[in-house]
């Protein structure tokens, strides 16, 4: 891609991400997101027709990394070292604080981060569900509390002022996380016995 047009891309993700620390997606209009991305409307047409592909774009961003993160993982060392993949996670938000921090504490983009959260929990199922030994309805089940938990550390983390190491934060988040699944795991195969 030429570089003009991914510095201009670039801006206009900043532009919505700061945007969006603001006020809700609904209410961002093309006239604002072009100005903060100091660009011309005509600019913004030439990429975009609207701020919600623009949102959408980010979106398939986003999954796309966390997707490209959990292929990288095997399901052994999933289960074997979580930690390493929690801190995979967190180098991962990390890596663009000013966007998540935006999305995880303006409850106005509740519907955003649900649509994210919705695309990584179908990814994990699609990467692990085969490999773990029990009902398909209790891994969602068992998904939907660890995701939900971890982005309500993450909020509280945000909100906190990010004062605690994300790394160690990620630790705990982990160790609550990786005896929840095993509980789980040894009731699972009690059941099949």
């Amino acid at each position: 891609m030429d570089k003009r047009i991914v510095k201009t891309k670039r801006a206009i993700h900043a532009a919505m991400t700061k945007l969006l620390a603001g006020k809700p997606i609904e209410e961002i209009t093309v006239t604002e997101l072009a100005e903060a991305a100091e660009i011309n409307r005509k600019t913004f047409y030439n990429y975009y027709s609207s701020v919600n592909m623009v949102a959408e774009e980010m979106e398939d961003e986003i999954v796309a990394r966390f997707d490209e993160t959990l292929r990288r993982l095997d399901f052994d060392t999933l289960l074997k070292d979580p930690q390493t993949t929690f801190n995979t996670l967190a180098r991962l938000i990390t890596s663009d604080l000013d966007f998540y921090r935006s999305i995880l504490t303006n409850r106005n983009q509740n519907s955003f981060l649900q649509k994210i959260i919705s695309s990584l929990k179908e990814r994990v199922m699609t990467l692990y569900a085969a490999q773990i030994p029990m009902d398909s309805k209790l891994v969602e089940y068992m998904l939907e509390y660890i995701v939900a938990g971890m982005v309500s550390v993450y909020q509280r983390w945000f909100e906190s002022g990010m004062k605690e190491d994300i790394e160690a934060l990620s630790s705990r988040v982990c160790t609550l996380a990786v005896y929840g699944i095993a509980a789980l795991l040894e009731d699972a195969q009690t059941d099949r016995s």
